[in-house]
């Protein structure tokens, strides 16, 4: 199995999570230098800015806020590092969903100064995790930035994160239940030696994977009606803090596999038709084809029926891919090509293979 880092990046320098901990912005800025640029989306800043500010009063008096509208990739994250350090700003703060966390760290590694990641929601375990998933403007996979570092400080805000619509919140669960069921593409209890780590992050992902299983439903209706109770702060720190430890663990290539593979090349292949869909969206959608690969395909009713519940999609068509001959060959192509299949033993592994996604492609 490659190896993409070989340290263990198991966390970010201090993880904070409770209600109204957006207040503690200027204490974590100060534990790390003195003028922060934050970097936010547009609805983002809007929850956050207001609260961030007074925090800073009286405690740091040089800041700046910039709202990012775009993508992450270089050319953006490199903007913002010169300007950093052209302006004499010594902390990174990112404010905001996934590609706002990327951004983040990619622009305090071009920098390079600490970053502090402010999530407003857990779709995404981007927040924590040392890497940056980059794009062109038109949604286009650019691949993934892995870093020799940890973040320096994730700041989760329940009582944000719980506002999140639920779409949100099941794609978070998507991209968390992702890890069991990826790492199973080649993690077999039978066998007795495995990569370092991995044995904890199976065991890790299976914790998760069972409380996820349990408790989506009820923190979808906990958080409609405004109620930040255990099982949510649970679920928030589940999907975004536990899951980038297991990714640390497992040293980011081994926990992903057919799951994220199908994301990779659906933003690859067809960045415009997939550009509305959210990245755990689509992985829930390369879960379908994982479980059946796995030869779980049982599993797959409870997601189906959250995914019908909820309008979220459940098919390639759904997240935009039409139904083509060409389509067909084209992405089929691509993940028997992919990393995740290069490690597992030629054309008994591609025949199930090509069985898992005619069984996607017909949902």
């Amino acid at each position: 199995m490659a190896i993409k880092e070989e340290s263990f990046r198991i966390g970010c320098g201090r993880y904070l999570q409770g209600k109204n901990y957006t207040e503690r912005v200027a204490d974590e800025v100060i534990r790390l230098g003195t003028s922060p640029l934050f970097i936010g989306g547009m609805t983002a800043l809007s929850l956050t800015k207001g609260t961030i500010e007074k925090s800073l009063e009286g405690k740091i008096s040089k800041y700046e806020f910039i709202t990012h509208t775009g993508t992450c990739n270089d050319d953006y994250a490199r903007k913002y590092a010169d300007y950093a350090k052209e302006k004499g700003y010594d902390v990174i703060v990112g404010i905001g969903g996934g590609v706002i966390m990327d951004l983040a760290k990619l622009c305090g590694h071009f920098a390079p100064l600490p970053v502090i990641n402010v999530p407003t929601s857990s779709a995404t375990c981007a927040s924590y995790t040392p890497l940056s998933v980059r794009y062109t403007d038109e949604g286009k996979s650019l691949g993934t930035m892995h870093f020799d570092h940890e973040i320096s400080c994730v700041i989760a805000d329940t009582a944000i994160i719980s506002g999140q619509p639920a779409r949100l919140l099941l794609s978070g669960m998507f991209d968390a239940i992702a890890k069991l069921v990826e790492i199973k593409h080649r993690y077999k209890k039978e066998l007795e030696v495995f990569p370092l780590g991995l044995d904890y992050a199976y065991a890790m992902s299976e914790r998760s994977f069972d409380f996820l299983y349990r408790k989506t439903e009820k923190c979808i209706s906990d958080c409609a009606m405004g109620e930040i109770t255990f099982d949510v702060e649970n679920f928030i720190y589940t999907t975004i803090a536990a899951t980038g430890v297991i990714s640390g663990i497992a040293r980011g290539s081994n926990q992903t596999a057919l799951g994220h593979k199908l994301y990779d090349n659906a933003r690859l292949l067809f960045p415009r038709e997939t550009k509305p869909y959210l990245h755990g969206e689509i992985v829930g959608v390369g879960l379908l084809m994982q479980n059946h690969f796995n030869g779980e395909a049982e599993n797959n009713d409870l997601l189906i029926s959250l995914m019908d519940k909820y309008g979220m999609p459940k098919s390639l068509s759904d997240i935009g891919i039409a139904k083509t001959e060409e389509n067909y060959h084209l992405l089929l192509e691509k993940m028997c090509g992919c990393s995740a299949m290069q490690d597992l033993d030629g054309d008994e592994a591609k025949i199930k293979l090509h069985k898992s996604f005619d069984y996607l492609w017909n949902i």
